[in-house]
């Protein structure tokens, strides 16, 4: 069994989540099936030195489990025969651009920098199982973003262009007899005509509201030298995420809210509540008899609520006493769907202020 990482959503995951983790590795290796896991960038540490979130199975040594984190040949022996692996983990921008090679470098330059390293190392391991000459079937496992892939909804409003693509023409060296990827949650084959098949198995459970319309699942890979094919596997996935959005800009607010909230079966669902109302009608809500309204559910991941303010009030709230960053900052909080990416928005506006503000001096 192979996993191409991102084992948590975190680097520093909670030992409620080990724990799981690990239960569902023991249901592998108590049946004797060899386990490589490939440490994903939500796996590793952003601070070099530091231990990989999947490290532990390596130091205790487990018995079956396979932890790689270089781009460094692994022969692994199954009850069908002998398996190679080459792994290609994901390349943290934060720890390379430490190295010489990256100092002094733009973001779209250490991009380019990172995505000729790619190159580079698969070609290496390439060349060195062509020297092998051996009949052993190979599985490429990788973790990153490859050119052309489509990203999950989630993801979508997460990745940017300063993260590295690999080219597909890299990966389907014949050297290969399959690629499997991880980083993308979508499951996708993108050399579905020819061999070797490069799939994003994708992540066999939702992992945010913008996946809950998503098939997930796993795949099963029939291996032999020289090419793969490979079955997808759906699974269902835990339990239901329910997404109520309510127009409640009306005379009894809270009573329409609860009357929406009661045509969904709440019952062992992840929910979400968001509701849009007039800034005059907001002191009507009760906020409390809403969340008993949502007691029966699983979980209750927010509940939000947007307020409609009239024009001219919100006009007068963007005004030239305000910094570009403080006008930009009120936007973000008032658009529900800017909001959970304000940190990153505003992250990626700064320099581009500072080079607004600069030039503006250069002319002044």
């Amino acid at each position: 069994a192979v996993f191409a990482g991102d084992a948590y959503k975190t680097r520093d995951p909670r030992q409620t989540d080990q724990r799981e983790f690990a239960a569902c590795i023991r249901h592998l290796t108590d049946r004797g099936v060899p386990v490589v896991l490939l440490a994903g960038n939500h796996d590793m540490p952003s601070v070099r030195g530091r231990a990989n979130a999947v490290e532990i199975y390596r130091t205790l040594g487990v018995t079956n489990v396979h932890v790689v984190n270089r781009p460094e040949l692994l022969i692994v022996e199954t009850k069908a025969g002998p398996v190679r692996i080459a792994p290609m983990p994901y390349l943290m921008k934060s720890l390379s651009s430490s190295r010489e090679d990256f100092q002094g470098k733009t973001l779209d330059e250490t991009r380019l920098l990172l995505e000729a390293k790619y190159v580079d190392f698969i070609d290496e391991m390439a060349g060195r199982i062509r020297e092998a000459g051996d009949a052993i079937p190979t599985v490429l496992l990788g973790h990153f973003w490859v050119t052309g892939a489509r990203l999950s909804s989630w993801q979508q409003g997460y990745f940017n262009d300063t993260e590295p693509k690999v080219p597909l023409g890299a990966l389907t060296d014949p050297a290969f007899d399959y690629v499997a990827l991880g980083h993308i949650h979508k499951h996708q084959d993108l050399h579905p005509n020819d061999q070797p098949h490069v799939v994003y198995c994708g992540s066999p459970d939702r992992i945010d509201f913008g996946e809950k319309d998503e098939e997930k699942g796993f795949v099963l890979v029939h291996l032999r030298k020289g090419g793969s094919d490979y079955d997808f596997i759906p699974v269902t996935t835990g339990r239901q995420m329910l997404d109520i959005r309510i127009d409640a800009d009306c005379d009894e607010p809270t009573e329409h809210i609860i009357a929406e909230i009661g045509r969904h079966n709440l019952r062992n669902a992840i929910v979400k509540v968001s509701y849009k109302i007039g800034q005059e009608r907001q002191a009507l809500v009760r906020e409390k008899e809403i969340h008993d309204a949502l007691q029966n559910a699983f979980f209750k991941v927010a509940l939000s609520r947007k307020v409609e303010r009239p024009v001219t009030e919100r006009s007068r709230q963007f005004n030239e006493t305000r910094s570009p960053r403080e006008a930009l900052d009120l936007y973000i909080a008032q658009n529900e769907k800017l909001l959970p990416h304000r940190e990153k928005l505003l992250q990626f506006a700064d320099p581009l202020l500072t080079a607004i503000a600069e030039q503006d001096a250069s002319i002044a």
